[in-house]
């Protein structure tokens, strides 16, 4: 049996990045926000919400066991007709009938809607990676697009309310460089 511990290569640093990304990966505010300021139509496409097993590190972050199945929700956030995050949040299933029972019913809503919404909800720094293609994070990017991309960008956070942690991770897809333009 494996012992789960964090992934140690979740930094704190864009090192390696191209110039452009960098600024949208470590911005600490809202991320749809700042991405419904640089389009004409921002939607949320939810790809599923659910049980799910959780990646090992993930469930280390969250205090649950290894094996536990969490509840997972996966959106495509997508800007002029084109998805530029894929975002992916996990949350222990007892944490759905208290703390974070409002996410289960987010539907098409993004989850900043709710988290920058709520004056308790704590974020923790934000940690980044560069996912390569035998990355479990890359894998479901690349399946929710329906396309092979090599490298992809990710940062992630944990946000707690009233001691019940909160982790998302949002993949930056090719299409976000445009919304520099």
């Amino acid at each position: 049996m494996t012992t789960c511990t964090p992934d140690h290569f979740w930094n704190g640093t864009t090192i390696g990045c191209v110039p452009e990304l960098a600024p949208w990966l470590r911005d600490h505010g809202s991320l749809t926000r700042r991405i419904q300021q640089r389009c004409g139509e921002f939607r949320v496409h939810n790809l599923f919400d659910g049980l799910a097993p959780a990646i090992c590190d993930e469930s280390f972050l969250l205090g649950v066991p290894e094996n536990q199945r969490a509840y997972t929700r996966e959106v495509l956030l997508v800007a002029d007709n084109r998805p530029v995050v894929f975002a992916h949040s996990v949350v222990a299933p007892s944490h759905l009938r208290g703390a974070w029972q409002a996410l289960q019913h987010l539907g098409e809503r993004s989850l900043g809607s709710l988290l920058f919404a709520h004056p308790l909800v704590e974020r923790k720094p934000l940690r980044y990676r560069k996912l390569r293609p035998g990355h479990a994070m890359h894998r479901r990017t690349t399946v929710a697009l329906g396309a092979i991309l090599v490298t992809l960008w990710a940062r992630r956070s944990l946000f707690v309310l009233h001691g019940a942690p909160l982790l998302v991770t949002e993949v930056f897809l090719p299409g976000i460089l445009e919304l520099n333009k």
